[in-house]
């Protein structure tokens, strides 16, 4: 899958946190989202494969989920107490459709409260995720999305 990024962004393969693999890195954010590759992943049965369907679903990871916004980066973020499946259902991705779901996402910092999206092709294993969505970093992401070429 290749994708216009949001202006302003570049895709890290291990951004400025590390472990925080696939970041969407900008001046300002470490990490407003992320594109992963979950084939091999998958295969191993160590993730959560995601869903839109649970809390936390946009999260592949066993452990509890960081608190990711713009004045949070990954390292700096507090954990995540509680979440909620505020929609759900599928969106295109490029020619593709894709589960789609935005969750809500309570923080031990309450600062840090925010709202997740997620676009999960479960058949490619790819997942994209936007960090603490507002509607400015949706419309970015929304172009992302819709530009998306699979070969």
């Amino acid at each position: 899958m290749t994708v216009t990024l949001p202006a302003g962004t570049q895709y890290a393969v291990e951004s400025r946190d590390p472990g925080y693999e696939g970041c969407l890195q900008s001046a300002t954010f470490a990490c407003a989202g992320k594109i992963l590759d979950l084939r091999e992943a998958a295969g191993s049965g160590l993730i959560n494969l995601p869903s839109s369907t649970r809390p936390y679903g946009w999260y592949p990871g066993t452990d509890v989920p960081s608190c990711i916004t713009p004045t949070s980066d990954p390292g700096a973020a507090s954990v995540a107490t509680g979440g909620a499946v505020l929609e759900h259902g599928f969106a295109p991705i490029g020619p593709k459709k894709a589960e789609y779901g935005r969750f809500s996402e309570t923080c031990q910092n309450p600062a840090q409260n925010n709202q997740i999206r997620m676009w999960w092709l479960p058949q490619s294993k790819l997942l994209i995720v936007e960090h603490a969505s507002t509607p400015e970093q949706d419309a970015a992401f929304d172009g992302m999305v819709a530009s998306a070429k699979f070969s």
